[in-house]
């Protein structure tokens, strides 16, 4: 085995020994302390990317038609949402 791989296994290995909320710290350190503009600019390049991604697909008429029918409890979830967000728009003013 080459040193290269040898470091590469061996980073394997500690992010391994890693617990999954220590790995996910990790990927999200990053963005912790970016400004709404700075995240926002992050999320428009990731959707360009996956736009990019899609029109490369040979089926990418039909990727775009296909739609996730809404979780079991959508409604719900969005009715308690908007409701929380009217109450907090109501102390607001």
């Amino acid at each position: 085995m080459d040193e290269r791989t040898r470091r590469y296994v061996a980073r394997l290995d500690a992010a391994r020994a890693r617990s999954r909320a220590e790995q996910l710290e990790d990927d999200v350190a990053a963005y912790r302390g970016l400004t709404p503009a700075e995240r926002a600019h992050t999320v428009e390049s990731v959707c360009r990317s996956a736009w990019q991604i899609l029109k490369s697909r040979p089926d990418f008429k039909r990727a775009l038609e296909v739609r996730d029918p809404p979780a079991p409890d959508f409604d719900q979830v969005w009715r308690g949402l908007m409701a929380r967000r009217r109450a907090e728009v109501a102390r607001e003013r």
